[in-house]
């Protein structure tokens, strides 16, 4: 086996990991419905870091073919990528209406909210992969600079109306990057 497959393997464990705990956690709280007041806010971060799981399991198929040599440092900053997006995955929804209480809006202000610093710290580790691989600055790289200030500011933010807006233009640049992967391959 190709290092490369060896290397795809162990990510992808993590990337399905991540996948899974995100649609089972929908839909432990849509059983748990009647029970659990419902937030959209959640949801959004959780379809948010589905998609970025899917964008990374597309872009590195492309890896192969842009990378002769792998190393281990460059094994450990796409583990972290990985890692990092499956703890954004696995705290941003309770995974039981248990732990949901009786309002999910509640629980991601105490609970679902710390995903983000972790979201935060994927759209910063593209910084040194982009410069690693590319040689890429980072103004070369401004949705990951949105996406930072954007899931920082969610974070800290108590305001309902701010953290309402920051979520929905989070949508639409991850929709934005969905939208232009599809249309370039």
């Amino acid at each position: 086996m190709h290092s490369f497959q060896w290397i795809q393997a162990a990510l992808g464990i993590i990337v399905g990991l991540g996948m899974t705990r995100v649609i089972i956690s929908v839909v432990q709280i849509c059983v748990a419905r009647r029970q659990v007041k419902l937030d959209w806010v959640p949801f959004i971060w959780a379809l948010n870091i589905f998609f970025l799981l899917l964008q990374f399991s597309w872009n590195f198929v492309e890896l192969d073919s842009l990378i002769s040599r792998w190393n281990f440092g460059l094994f450990l900053l796409l583990m972290s990528f990985v890692i990092t997006l499956f703890i954004a995955a696995a705290l941003i929804l309770p995974l039981s209406e248990a732990q949901a209480g009786s309002d999910l809006s509640s629980w991601f202000r105490s609970d679902g909210r710390w995903a983000l610093p972790f979201l935060a710290f994927y759209a910063f580790l593209a910084y040194p992969f982009n410069w690693y691989l590319a040689a890429l600055t980072p103004g070369s790289n401004p949705a990951s600079a949105i996406l930072i200030v954007m899931s920082m500011t969610a974070f800290y933010t108590t305001s309902r109306k701010v953290l309402t807006t920051v979520t929905v233009l989070n949508l639409l640049l991850t929709l934005a990057i969905v939208a232009e992967m599809v249309m370039s391959s």
